[in-house]
């Protein structure tokens, strides 16, 4: 009787770590799908971060130069005002 009834809990107890199992690793693969997409993602924003980067040092680059025209044009026109 007593070994019927270890048996049947250990049956039992079985089963849920076999079900408990089964939906950790269901979990454990929708987890690495996210993962592979937040990478691939961070992929993307890191290329968008480069080129806007990259823009950046371009329209800083013309800034200087429109800079430089201005105050030569400044100098310029300070010079015919003498």
């Amino acid at each position: 009787m007593i070994k019927n009834i270890t048996i049947g809990v250990l049956s039992f107890l079985i089963v849920f770590f076999v079900l408990f199992a089964n939906i950790k690793a269901n979990e454990a693969e929708k987890q690495a799908i996210l993962a592979e997409q937040n990478l691939e993602l961070a992929e993307r924003n890191e290329a968008k971060a480069r080129e806007q980067e990259q823009k950046a040092v371009e329209m800083a680059a013309r800034a200087m130069i429109e800079q430089n025209k201005a105050e030569e044009l400044q100098a310029q026109l300070a010079e015919c005002n003498k």
